[in-house]
């Protein structure tokens, strides 16, 4: 084999080598974000979850405050302004 042949395939395997050692980082970064984003994902809904269960609470006193309250103009002969947006609202929480 002559020369050139020689140093034709040792500059094909160093940029073999290079160029597996990118496709190595991409895949590495390829991975990392999938878990990354799997773990945002999980993050946002328990964040979701947890702002639920910490304002339900307060939900359910101000549908109590507003029931009294319709309750209390329904007596005194006053219209309700919006019917049937108690029931959707309670439909809403458990």
């Amino acid at each position: 084999m002559d020369e050139y042949n020689k140093e034709l395939l040792r500059k094909n395997l160093e940029v073999s080598e290079e160029s597996l050692k990118i496709l190595k980082k991409i895949n590495r970064a390829r991975v990392v974000g999938g878990v990354l984003r799997v773990f945002k994902w999980i993050i946002i809904i328990g964040l979701s979850f947890g702002t639920y269960y910490y304002i339900e609470p307060y939900l359910k006193g101000l549908l109590n405050v507003y029931n009294n309250i319709n309750a209390g103009a329904g007596h005194a002969g006053a219209s309700n302004i919006v019917p049937g947006f108690i029931e959707k609202l309670k439909n809403l929480l458990p």
